[in-house]
């Protein structure tokens, strides 16, 4: 931990002040016409339609058969493309407003952050405001454990302790909570009740309770996180698929989604067995300096300098992981894409894809897979009449692309055109804002911003 304070003093001594992140225009209003809409929730296809957007909201859906289009409205021509939900990420790692720009650019709409700290929540309203040009956020608090001494964490060992915090973070305006799996009984309760009380929504780091508490004390919440947290917690990290009906009846019965993060895995996977070769297929300014340094130092090393054995271990850990994914699959669990993306260099963005990617490895089809990172993510944030649908009403959070996504879901990372609320950004423009982002970042805005946080 010295060490990597030392390293952020002397990136700032050594760093000036960048420009900030570009701002965006107000909310436009246009017509796209003669597109096909991606509709996932009844999984088909609705063709020769244009869409009306209006102060950043769907306004209209209508075919292209009817060319009412009222005058002095900009018009763009769809020509036969596909309109897709915006990307939802449930589960990102964001110390810097670039990374909102670069998971935009890469049509993630929405993200949520899982690693709170103060600053993300002006960038969250930033965005709103059309400051930052980025994709939304929802917020969780910082880390609630019982660890006294980890980075970024809130430490807690008894229920008044638990209840304050739970207090403290609804205060101050964080979206949900995020609570490690490391607290007492008595803790872990007594903060699941006061959010409750509170309407609070809660995520859990691992998909088990604490102790000897069984997980269906904790129906309701937002979301169970890491399917590895399955093999390692609950089965003890045993390879011991027989074991699972059993687990996976328990998890059922809460009704709570889960959010695999299969993504970091694999990323961890591939570093140990590829070592430099894979590093270097990974883009560096995706990451930003400070926690580039922190990730070498306290895992990126790690896995580089990994034996065969462990290797190998790895490989088949992630094999386990995605079998596990498939039987909750299989079991009709809710599933989210989160990609764990801003640890372990994981680019912003681009891990959205790859987490789908390896979704589909578990099984999932391309509608499934879309449903997992627009429908099932949206409900599950309690936005469902807003946004992971392309529905009157809803916000005009959309990809646009060419070709149908749902014959090759590639075309998604990156996207012909976005629609963020209503602003229209084509590629080319997706691209430059993406290249400003990371060129404009600023070391002493991350420095402080991690140093408000602790």
């Amino acid at each position: 931990m010295m060490k990597f304070v030392i390293s952020l003093v002397l990136l700032f001594l050594l760093s000036g002040c960048a420009k900030s992140v570009a701002k965006i225009p107000a909310f436009n209003e246009f017509v796209l016409v003669n597109v096909n809409i991606v509709d996932v929730k009844h999984q088909r296809i609705l063709p020769k339609q244009n869409i009306r957007v209006s102060d950043g909201v769907i306004s209209e859906i209508y075919s292209t058969d009817d060319n009412d289009i009222p005058n002095g409205i900009k018009v763009i021509e769809g020509a036969g493309g596909f309109v897709t939900p915006g990307l939802i990420d449930m589960h990102v790692h964001i110390y810097e407003p670039a990374a909102y720009t670069m998971a935009l650019s890469h049509g993630v709409t929405h993200v949520r952050v899982m690693h709170g700290i103060p600053k993300q929540l002006e960038w969250r309203d930033a965005v709103e405001r059309g400051d930052i040009i980025g994709a939304s956020s929802t917020v969780s608090s910082p880390i609630i454990s019982a660890y006294d001494d980890a980075w970024l964490h809130h430490p807690v060992h008894s229920a008044d302790e638990a209840r304050l915090a739970v207090r403290k973070y609804h205060e101050l305006g964080y979206d949900l909570l995020k609570v490690y799996g490391s607290l007492s009984e008595d803790a872990l309760m007594a903060l699941v009740d006061e959010a409750r009380a509170l309407n609070m929504p809660l995520a859990k780091h691992g998909p088990h309770a604490a102790g000897d508490l069984p997980v269906t004390v904790l129906w309701g919440l937002q979301s169970f996180e890491h399917v590895e947290d399955i093999y390692q917690g609950s089965l003890n990290y045993q390879f011991a698929p027989k074991r699972l009906p059993i687990i996976i009846d328990e998890l059922k019965n809460t009704g709570v989604p889960i959010t695999p993060t299969l993504n970091i895995f694999h990323h961890l996977t591939r570093l140990s067995e590829e070592k430099e070769d894979y590093l270097d297929t990974i883009p560096q300014d995706y990451t930003s300096d400070i926690i580039a340094i922190e990730a070498r130092q306290n895992q990126v090393d790690r896995w580089l300098g990994a034996s065969e054995s462990l290797a190998k271990h790895n490989r088949r850990t992630f094999n386990f992981l995605i079998h596990i994914t498939r039987t909750l699959h299989q079991a009709n669990l809710p599933l989210l894409v989160g990609s764990d993306s801003g640890v372990l260099l994981t680019p912003h963005g681009l891990a959205t894809h790859k987490e789908m990617e390896l979704l589909n490895l578990a099984g999932l089809t391309n509608y499934q897979i879309l449903a997992a990172a627009t429908i099932n993510p949206a409900k599950s944030l309690g936005l469902a009449s807003q946004i992971g649908q392309i529905e009157e009403g809803f916000k005009a959070d959309f990809l646009y692309t060419r070709a149908n996504p749902v014959d090759d879901l590639t075309l998604l990372v990156n996207p012909d055109a976005v629609s963020k609320k209503g602003r229209w950004l084509d590629s080319r423009q997706l691209s430059a804002l993406r290249d400003e982002a990371i060129a404009n970042r600023s070391i002493w805005q991350e420095l402080r911003s991690l140093w408000q946080a602790m």
